[in-house]
């Protein structure tokens, strides 16, 4: 394949999403930045302009996979009526919005939760990335008790409920959970059922 000429900007947004498509395929281990460079059409050496190593590229992508995860979340928080008592978004929209995402996005979820990712804690942007996804649920959670009137620690009440929704969203990847058996008619139904009744109690 011929070498290609980008803008600077426009590289980098090439780059990752080369490097996107081999995670999809391929997983973490299977990326290589001569892959991506191969993928792009660039040479390998264009690609230390914009990552130091492999590492520092799947860094940026486990950063991107979170801010689409907070949006992923608001938008199905938006789309869920609100409590009776005006609380807003609730906490079954944000866990099906979690969910949803890992399903639609399989190899980025690992990475972003895998065993490795960890190691990339190092980079400021990735840990504030994943930061804000697990605010919006525990702040979720938060307010849903002190609105109810409900007696607890609001930090285990909202890691019971992050358990809940990673939980179920590994269970369906892994493919210990399915639709079928659980009597729902698709993913999404499955989903709904489930995360509603984290609403239950609160």
């Amino acid at each position: 394949m011929g070498k290609k000429a980008y803008h600077h900007g426009n590289l980098r947004a090439a780059l990752l999403a080369a490097a996107r498509e081999i995670l999809d395929t391929d997983g973490a281990e299977g990326l290589s930045l001569r892959k991506v460079a191969r993928q792009t059409g660039v040479s390998p050496t264009a690609l230390y302009s914009h990552f130091r190593d492999k590492r520092e590229l799947l860094a940026v992508l486990a950063t991107d996979g979170f801010d689409s995860l907070t949006r992923r979340m608001q938008e199905e928080a938006a789309r869920s009526p609100s409590e009776p008592t005006g609380s807003g978004p609730q906490l079954a929209g944000l866990a099906r919005g979690y969910v949803l995402f890992a399903i639609d996005n399989r190899a980025l979820f690992r990475l972003m939760f895998g065993r490795d990712s960890g190691d990339l804690l190092e980079f400021p942007q990735l840990a504030e990335a994943g930061s804000r996804a697990y605010t919006m649920m525990a702040e979720a959670v938060t307010q849903a008790m002190r609105e109810h009137a409900i007696a607890g620690k609001g930090s285990i009440a909202a890691t019971a409920a992050w358990s809940t929704v990673h939980g179920l969203a590994m269970l369906i990847l892994d493919g210990r959970v399915s639709a079928k058996d659980q009597g729902a008619s698709d993913d999404a139904d499955l989903v709904d059922h489930v995360c509603g009744m984290l609403n239950f109690g609160i």
